[in-house]
């Protein structure tokens, strides 16, 4: 591989966007194609708002190591494939009734007509496709994963002296394309979409 700089980034800004799942239910958020705005990259995306800054978001993987097999006249044959599940981390701070889904995992009926959210007894995962926009000066990245499933994490701390977040976890799933998402090539941003 050679050197290549302009193919390393610097993420100084970055957007989050959800919409709805490529899950086989309903019509998925369309994957933006192209040059766009990260500040508006499309019908059917909402901004998740603020992210932490001091609590970036995180991509975890989890799952076995490649294993050697052989044989006895060839020990180091063959490595098999291990069965891998990508998470990601990410921490809102927008004290909204879309974050509270998220956090809860409470579905429509949360909201009281009073407008206070009623917490769930029981939180079910919320299926969302993800858009993070990563942007580096005049160039960036786009990652696109149409079918995770978004929940609260940790604990959310009151600390006088930090902004209140809402920690969430979401489990990559596969869209119905089969794929767990794209890493489009780095693009220079668009003025819309």
């Amino acid at each position: 591989m050679a050197l290549e700089n302009t193919e390393v980034i610097l993420p100084g800004t970055g957007y989050v966007y959800l919409g709805n799942p490529d899950n086989g239910t309903g019509t998925p958020a369309a994957k933006p194609t192209g040059s766009f705005d990260p500040l508006d990259p499309g019908v059917g995306w909402d901004s998740i708002g603020h992210t932490s800054l001091e609590n970036g978001i995180e991509f975890g993987r989890d799952g076995d190591s490649p294993e050697t097999r052989g044989s006895w006249q060839v020990p180091k044959l063959r490595t098999t494939n291990p069965d891998v599940t990508y998470t990601l981390t990410l921490n809102a701070l927008q004290a909204s009734v879309d974050t509270y889904r998220l956090y809860f995992g409470a579905g429509e009926g949360a909201v009281q007509p009073n407008g206070s959210f009623k917490i769930p007894a029981k939180p079910e995962a919320q299926a969302k496709a993800l858009l993070m926009v990563l942007v580096d000066g005049a160039q960036m990245l786009p990652l696109y994963f149409p079918h995770v499933s978004l929940l609260g994490s940790d604990a959310i701390t009151f600390d006088p002296a930090a902004l209140l977040e809402f920690p969430l976890s979401g489990t990559i799933l596969a869209g119905t394309d089969g794929s767990l998402g794209d890493i489009d090539a780095f693009i220079a941003p668009g003025t819309g979409a």
